[in-house]
């Protein structure tokens, strides 16, 4: 059974390296439209339900590993962008906003559920590429003294690369990301409660106005 489905992820891999260029483009629009083409359904009533389970279920998932390959290689020595490439990927957390707006403000909400998972899984990619790689070589230069220098010289740098140094780095981006996505859904949670209650307030007092 384990080795049916290793052979099965095993294909799932081989048919999207296979198809890099079109998994890409899809990958890259539903990243940066999914999110307000998800509120703009729903506002006009036409957000079918298997869209919404498509969009959670298979799309941001595999957004969210791809995104966590690229910040999180196996080998620090293999990753393919130096620091200063990942802050340009801040802007990536653009397009979360219109969810996150419409999820802290709408009065009901169809998918609540779906909407929180999407936003959870969606920013913990966002956060690997961007505030974790700074968090990484700021406690990377802390414990060794000095940050990861870039020459292209790469069997120099792996070789200089100080393996405990790195791993309690990645230990703290580790526990940084979970403070981070307990944070979120607790702050989501409360929000969607206070706007409840705020509409039931709002409804028990037009209920209890006389009719002149």
């Amino acid at each position: 059974m384990n080795r049916g489905f290793a052979r099965f992820i095993g294909d799932v891999f081989q048919f999207t390296a296979d198809h890099a260029l079109f998994f890409g483009i899809i990958g890259v629009a539903g990243l940066l439209f999914g999110p307000s083409v998800l509120v703009v359904l729903e506002r006009k009533d036409r957000l079918p339900r298997l869209g919404v389970w498509l969009y959670t279920g298979l799309l941001t998932p595999l957004l969210v590993l791809f995104l966590l390959i690229l910040g999180n290689p196996q080998d620090y020595c293999n990753d393919p962008l130096p620091h200063e490439a990942f802050r340009r990927f801040y802007p990536l957390a653009l397009p979360l906003v219109p969810l996150y707006v419409h999820v802290l403000r709408a009065e009901k909400l169809r998918h609540p559920v779906q909407y929180t998972l999407i936003l959870l899984m969606l920013s913990l990619g966002v956060f690997s590429i961007t505030i974790g790689q700074e968090l990484f070589h700021l406690a990377y230069q802390s414990a060794q003294g000095q940050g990861v220098v870039y020459s292209g010289a790469r069997a120099w740098e792996c070789a200089y690369l100080n393996n405990a140094s790195e791993r309690t780095a990645r230990s703290l981006v580790a526990r940084a990301t979970l403070f981070f996505l307990v944070v979120q859904m607790l702050a989501l949670i409360l929000a969607r409660r206070l706007k409840r209650r705020q509409g039931g307030e709002q409804t028990e007092a037009a209920l209890s106005e006389p009719d002149v």
